[in-house]
């Protein structure tokens, strides 16, 4: 299989997700799968790498935490998963919602993983016990990113549980992370500097929900506290209020962060481990420590995963309470006979947990994946309500048995669509410098309208089109997510944009409708790239759609690029310190009569790319720099004013 990971960090060795990720992306490879990865950090085989985000007055928040985001791109969606059979987001962040838009309209199979769980973020800002917070997470996560997923990965029983109780619909796999072989008992030297000391050991980013605060606080209960050292593996925001809570320990503690190899050791130099977390959705670092034969003592919280791995209740301490843990702590120093014979029998435990067998039900995973997304496409999201149901049979019967308007109101509707044109004539001329090249191959059409074809790289495309177009009756088709958009989406209906079809029975209306507008003699306007890439360089592949109306209906393609033109030096910018938008018009392109369908609609379609791609390679020149108030500027806009004196 060709797989993509896509996740926001992938780089950094004490994020978790980010361990776990490229511990598969190695495993999935040795296995014979072509994997790529999407993500910030350092260039790298198989990686694509994108900018990081920063995110407005959070960011120390953000960094504190150790986790960066990752800036979406559409034209690294597109490089990363062109060719890829399964698509597997890692997070539910703004890099990974786009990106799941993208791989949708790609028509590539995605799965997601449940890594971040809302306490993470809501302990990070005082708020983690806080249920109404958490439940609205839980639907935001829902909402935006993982309803649109036929199957989630979650790494423990516990997390899959929580998301069915909040109502996630998506089948849920429990996949452990796993363990790596490196984590195991082995002969160590132990350090001088914990020699005769009962060392105790915690993994995990410091942070509220890890309760290492805790931890400290059992030590100072405990009447061992002048012979235990406590060593905190791991980096976050809580490290200088660790500190200040320790300082009258007997023994200092160690805050430090350790390699893989290191950390193997400090695990066979230690006595004890202990996770604290009052949320957690799987606790890896835990396995790793069994898996060294380190006995946990684990709190027994309902929000972590970790406590399912204790084999006796010594090794459960009531959650939040340092007395309980302090008692678990002692218990273990006054019984190492049974630390010994419990050592051995958590070493045993993981041994069923390792990354060989685990990877093998990720592989499943995706096969099931790819099967289910074959037989039923993606999950329906955002269902129309009854009223949007019985606005589209009325829209139905309306261009099913169409009927001739009177004078008035086409006199009217011309009207209103001149002013329109223009008002968005303006509104484009400021914002984005739009300036279109060769309308007179209009006039090839001969009023007999035809399919209007270009490459799809702006949000605003369809309104540039409209303009350059103007004042030809246009029809615009665009994907139906487009309709879902803000701003954008209210703008597509007022144009009467149609939505590409997602039924078969849509199909069918679809379909009557471009007809009756062809046979009107009206332009259908078409992007058969199929989906919008912002700003991307180059043309991509073109879909069938628009040919086959044009085949059957006998009318012209007019090829059309929009072009995203930048000044030679790279210094001319438009009145909003932007590059402009030029749109090319090509001559028209007929189909040839003397070929069957099948050959014809190819036919087509291979000239209307070579005429399009001619166009976005076209060599545009521009001045180096614009002045704001230059005679070509002044002269449009004495252009614009006529027009609108004519209007009135």
């Amino acid at each position: 299989m060709k797989i993509v990971h896509v996740l926001d960090l992938y780089d950094q060795p004490y994020n978790g997700v980010a361990t776990a990720t490229k511990r598969n992306v190695k495993l999935l490879q040795d296995l014979g799968h072509e994997v790529r990865i999407l993500s910030t950090g350092e260039p790298a085989t198989d990686k694509i790498v994108v900018d990081k985000f920063s995110l407005p007055f959070f960011q120390h928040l953000v960094d504190a935490q150790g986790f960066t985001f990752a800036k979406p791109d559409d034209s690294k969606y597109f490089a990363a998963f062109n060719g890829a059979d399964i698509v597997h987001f890692h997070l539910p962040t703004p890099f990974c919602i786009e990106g799941e838009k993208i791989a949708r309209q790609m028509g590539i199979t995605t799965v997601s993983s449940f890594h971040l769980q809302p306490q993470n973020i809501t302990y990070s800002i005082g708020l983690g016990t806080n249920d109404k917070i958490n439940d609205r997470l839980y639907s935001d996560f829902r909402k935006h990113f993982y309803s649109k997923f036929n199957y989630i990965h979650a790494p423990s029983r516990m997390i899959a549980n929580q998301l069915i109780a909040h109502d996630y619909k998506a089948e849920v796999r429990v996949i452990s992370n796993g363990v790596s072989n490196i984590f195991k008992p082995m002969q160590v030297e132990r350090a001088k500097q914990f020699e005769d000391k009962f060392l105790i050991l915690t993994v995990g980013r410091l942070s509220g929900e890890k309760r290492q605060d805790l931890v400290i606080e059992a030590v100072k209960q405990s009447k061992y506290q002048d012979k235990i050292q406590l060593v905190f593996a791991g980096q976050g925001p809580e490290r200088e209020n660790l500190e200040e809570l320790s300082k009258n320990l007997t023994n200092k503690p160690v805050f430090d962060f350790y390699s893989q190899e290191d950390l193997v050791k400090l695990m066979n130099q230690a006595d004890l481990y202990i996770h604290a977390s009052d949320a957690e959705i799987e606790g890896i670092s835990c396995l790793e420590a069994m898996a060294c034969g380190l006995v946990p003592i684990i709190s027994d919280s309902k929000l972590s995963a970790t406590n399912n791995f204790s084999l006796t209740e010594n090794s459960l301490f009531t959650a939040g309470n340092a007395n309980s843990l302090a008692e678990k702590i002692e218990y273990w120093i006054d019984n190492p006979a049974e630390k010994a014979s419990y050592s051995k029998k958590y070493a045993e435990k993981t041994d069923g947990m390792r990354v060989e067998n685990t990877i093998q039900d990720l592989v499943k995973l995706y096969q099931d994946a790819l099967r289910k997304q074959k037989k039923y496409g993606y999950p329906k999201i955002d269902e129309p309500h009854h009223q949007d149901k019985i606005k589209a049979q009325k829209e139905k019967k309306k261009f099913a048995k169409p009927r001739l308007p009177g004078k008035i109101r086409v006199f009217f509707t011309r009207q209103a669509k001149k002013f329109i044109s223009f008002i968005a004539y303006v509104i484009l001329f400021i914002l984005y410098g739009v300036k279109v090249k060769g309308r007179k191959n209009l006039a090839l059409l001969d009023n007999e309208g035809g399919i209007s074809i270009m490459n799809h790289i702006h949000n605003m495309d369809s309104s540039m089109a409209a303009v350059a177009l103007s004042p030809e009756n246009v029809t615009f088709v665009s994907t139906s997510a487009n309709f879902k958009l803000p701003v954008i989406g209210k703008i597509l209906k007022l144009l009467g944009v149609i939505p590409t079809p997602s039924t078969y029975s849509s199909a069918k209306d679809f379909v009557q409708v471009i007809q009756h507008k062809l046979k009107k003699n009206n332009i259908v306007h078409f992007f058969p790239e199929g989906y919008l890439l912002k700003n991307f360089q180059g043309l991509r592949d073109f879909r069938n759609g628009a040919f086959y109306f044009a085949i059957k209906e006998n009318k012209a393609i007019l090829p059309m690029a929009i072009r995203l033109v930048k000044s030679r030096k790279g210094k001319q910018r438009w009145l909003t310190g932007k590059p402009r938008y030029f749109i090319l018009i090509g001559e028209p392109l007929y189909p040839n009569p003397n070929l069957s369908r099948k050959c014809a609609i190819e036919d087509l379609k291979r000239r209307s790319y070579k005429s399009v791609n001619s166009l976005v390679n076209e060599e545009i020149e521009v001045a180096d720099r614009f002045i704001t108030f230059d005679l070509t500027r002044i002269a449009a806009f004495i252009a614009v004013i006529d027009k609108v004196r004519t209007l009135l």
